[in-house]
C-alpha cells in the first residue's frame, strides 16, 4: 500500500467562489491581459511565453493556413543503405496480459529475451511502427503505435545493437515503420565499443526530431509538441521492452554532440544549419530545417542488472563514429520551407552538453503498480492495447465511468508504484516512468465531468509529494483540498471545488468540445521556473518528455478498459493558471488530455498496417 505522509490539517472556514464565477473570472482574466512574460533570463521560459496562446492577444504565431503542396513526408529514409527486413507479425512476441506488466510482482512476468531479429522486431512492432492505414474518399494516411500531434510525426528512431549477420560488429540503423524494417548506415568493431553498450545491455535506442514536420502546421509552438512526442515515444518503448522482459533507461548524461554521432546526424544529412540564424520568419527553400535534432537514447537490458555506465568513456568512444563508413542519404521532406526561427535558437539554448555535476547512470528498484480489484480491464494482452490504441477526435459526451476505474487509471498515472515508509513518493520506479532518471515534475489538475459516485468538480493529483506544500501555497486559497469518497488511500487525489466544470474545459482547451465530452479532462501542471533555474535549461524539453509518458499511460489505461482518450496541445496557458490561481511561472501547465468514450466516424475505412495476418484489420 502507498503511505502518504502529508496529512491535511482540519478544514477551517473559507469563501469560497462558485464554480461558474471561476470561470467568468479565468475567462475575463484571459481576456483582459497578454499572455506572461518571462522576467528571468532564460531562453527556455522566454520561448514558452513567447508560445503562449491567449484569449484576446491572440494564438502563438502559426502559418495561419496549411500549404498541402509542401506537408513534410512523414517517413523519412537512407538511400543506398543495406537493408534488415524484420519479421512481421514478430515470432517471439509471446502475449502478456496486460495487467500482469503492472500488478505482478517485479520484474515484469516476461523472462529476459536475447537480442536476436525477431525481438528487436517485436520491440519496434509495438512502439514506434505502423498501427493501420486510414482511408475515406481520395485521402489515406497511416496511423503509428506511438502517438503525435496533428499525426504529423517528428520522432525517429535508431538503433545500436549487436549486428545479426556479422559477428564481433555492431549496427547502427536508422528504423523505416512503413516498411517495418532497418536501414543500416554503420558499422562498428564490438569491442572497441564496449563503453557504448555495456554488458549486460542488449542495445541503445535513440530519438531524434524533424522539428519541420510539427512547425509546417503549428509554427512557433511547434517544439513543445515534438517534446511532448518524444514523451509518448519513450513510454512506448518501455512499455514494449517489459513485454520482452527488458528494462529500459535513459542515459541522460550524453550530450547533444554524442546523441548526434550516435545517430550520424551529420552523416547523408541536408544542408548544415547556418551560422547566422535569421532573426525572423523565412519562406522558401532551406533544406537544413529537415536536419534531425537528438533528442535522447535509452539503455535496454535485463531487468534486476545495473550497467556499469561511464559516460566520458562512453563520449570519448562516440567521437570514433566520425570515422565509420556511413551509408544512404536522407531524402527530401518538402520542396518549400517555412524557418521559424525561435525554434532553432531556442533548441540550441536547451541542449544539454554533457552530464550534469555528479550524475551517474543508477537504476532504480523496480516496483509493480498498485490494484484495486480484478476485472477493471478488459482480456486484452498489451500488446492488443499498444496497437489498438487510437486519438479520438469526438467523444460522445454520454458515457459514465465507474469510480473505482477513475481511481485505478490515476494509480497507474503515480511514478513510485508500491513505495514502502520513508521512501519518496516522487521517485520514478514504476513502469513507464522509471525509464527517466529524475524525480516526478509533474502533476495533474483534473476536470471531472461524468464518473459514477463522484461530485463533478475540479480535482488534484499529487504526483510528488514533496511539491503538496509549494502547490497549495501557490493556487488558490479558496480550495478545499478534500480527500473523495472512497479514494484509496494511497492516491494523493484532492477535490478543490464541486461544481459542474464542461463549459470552462472547453472554453480553455481553445473551445474544443471534445474537453467536455469525456469522462473527464485534465492539464498537465509541471514545477517549471524553479527546475529550470536549480537543474538547468536542458530540463525545458525533458518536462514536456514526461507529459508525454504520463499521456500514454492514460492512452493506454483507456484503450485497456474499453474506451478512448487524445492529448490536446491547443489550450490558453494563462486562463488554466488563472483557474488555479497561479500567479508565476513557478508552476506551468504543460499539457492537456481527455478521456471517454470516442464517436467513431463510419465513413472512414480501416485497413491493416502491413500486409499479411497481424492484429490490426
Amino acid at each position: 500500500m502507498l503511505l502518504l505522509r502529508h496529512r491535511l490539517p482540519s478544514p477551517r472556514p473559507r469563501r469560497r467562489l462558485p464554480l461558474r464565477a471561476l470561470r467568468r473570472l479565468a475567462m475575463s482574466s484571459a481576456s483582459a491581459t497578454p499572455p506572461s512574460s518571462s522576467t528571468s533570463t532564460s531562453a527556455a521560459a522566454d520561448y514558452h511565453c513567447r508560445t503562449k496562446h491567449n484569449l484576446t492577444a491572440g494564438y502563438a504565431r502559426g502559418p495561419g493556413r496549411l500549404d498541402w503542396a509542401n506537408q513534410p513526408n512523414p517517413f523519412l529514409r537512407f538511400a543506398p543503405a543495406p537493408q534488415l527486413p524484420l519479421p512481421n507479425p514478430p515470432l517471439s512476441s509471446a502475449p502478456v496480459p496486460y495487467p500482469a506488466l503492472f500488478h505482478s510482482p517485479p520484474p515484469p512476468p516476461p523472462p529476459p529475451q536475447p537480442l536476436t531479429v525477431d525481438s528487436l522486431s517485436a520491440l519496434l512492432f509495438h512502439s514506434l511502427a505502423l498501427s493501420a492505414w486510414k482511408s475515406t474518399g481520395l485521402s489515406t494516411w497511416s496511423l503509428r503505435v506511438n502517438p503525435s500531434s496533428g499525426n504529423l510525426h517528428p520522432t525517429e528512431a535508431h538503433l545500436l545493437f549487436p549486428h545479426p549477420q556479422e559477428p564481433g560488429r555492431l549496427a547502427v540503423a536508422h528504423y523505416a515503420p512503413r516498411d517495418h524494417l532497418l536501414e543500416v548506415r554503420a558499422t562498428a568493431p564490438a569491442d572497441e565499443c564496449a563503453a557504448i553498450l555495456p554488458a549486460p545491455a542488449t542495445a541503445v535506442l535513440t530519438l531524434s526530431s524533424v522539428f519541420w514536420r510539427e512547425a509546417w502546421k503549428y509554427g512557433e509552438r511547434a517544439l513543445r509538441y515534438c517534446n511532448h512526442d518524444v514523451g509518448h515515444a519513450l513510454a512506448a518503448v518501455a512499455i514494449a521492452a517489459a513485454a520482452l522482459g527488458w528494462d529500459a533507461k535513459l542515459l541522460d548524461g550524453l550530450s547533444c554532440e554524442d546523441l548526434g554521432r550516435l545517430i550520424g546526424m551529420e552523416k547523408g544529412r541536408p544542408a548544415a544549419m547556418p551560422e547566422e540564424l535569421p532573426d525572423k520568419v523565412v519562406k522558401g527553400k532551406a533544406p537544413w530545417v529537415e536536419r534531425q535534432h537528438p533528442d535522447c537514447a535509452v539503455l535496454l537490458f535485463p531487468p534486476g542488472s545495473e550497467p556499469e555506465v561511464d559516460y566520458g568513456r562512453m563520449s570519448e568512444m562516440l567521437r570514433r563514429f566520425d570515422g565509420l563508413d556511413w551509408a544512404g542519404k536522407a531524402n527530401a521532406l518538402s520542396k518549400d520551407h517555412v524557418v521559424w526561427d525561435v525554434i532553432y535558437r531556442t533548441a540550441e539554448e536547451v541542449k544539454k552538453h554533457g552530464p550534469a555535476p555528479e550524475e551517474c547512470f543508477s537504476v532504480m528498484p523496480w516496483r509493480k503498480s498498485p490494484a484495486m480489484l480484478e476485472g477493471l480491464y478488459k482480456e486484452f494482452t498489451v500488446q492488443e492495447v499498444v496497437r489498438r490504441r487510437r486519438s479520438a477526435v469526438d467523444m460522445d459526451g454520454v458515457h459514465v465511468m465507474e469510480r473505482d476505474t477513475f481511481y485505478q487509471m490515476l494509480l497507474h498515472c503515480l511514478p513510485s508504484g508500491e513505495v514502502s515508509s520513508g521512501e519518496r513518493q516522487g521517485q520514478q520506479c514504476a513502469l513507464p516512468f522509471r525509464v527517466l532518471p529524475w524525480d516526478a515534475e509533474v502533476h495533474a489538475a483534473l476536470f471531472v465531468h461524468r464518473i459514477s459516485g463522484l461530485p463533478k468538480g475540479l480535482y488534484f493529483l499529487v504526483r510528488n509529494e514533496e511539491h503538496f506544500g509549494a502547490l497549495q501555497r501557490a493556487m488558490r486559497q479558496d480550495f478545499e483540498w478534500v480527500r473523495p469518497e472512497g479514494c484509496p488511500d494511497g492516491l494523493p487525489l484532492y477535490r478543490l471545488m464541486k461544481g459542474d466544470c464542461q463549459r470552462l474545459s472547453m472554453q480553455i482547451s481553445c473551445f474544443q468540445e471534445i474537453a467536455s465530452h469525456g469522462c473527464f479532462s485534465l492539464g498537465m501542471i509541471a514545477r517549471f521556473e524553479p527546475v529550470l533555474h536549480d537543474k538547468g535549461e536542458w530540463m525545458y524539453p525533458r518536462l514536456f518528455w514526461e507529459t508525454g509518458i504520463l499521456g500514454q499511460v492514460l492512452y493506454l489505461e483507456a484503450h485497456a478498459v474499453g474506451i478512448s482518450a487524445t492529448g490536446i496541445g491547443c489550450y490558453f496557458d494563462d486562463a488554466v493558471h488563472d483557474v488555479l490561481g497561479l500567479k508565476d511561472l513557478e508552476f506551468q501547465s504543460l499539457y492537456h488530455f481527455t478521456v471517454g468514450a470516442p464517436v467513431l466516424d463510419r465513413r472512414i475505412m480501416s485497413l491493416p498496417a502491413y500486409p499479411g495476418p497481424g492484429i490490426d484489420a
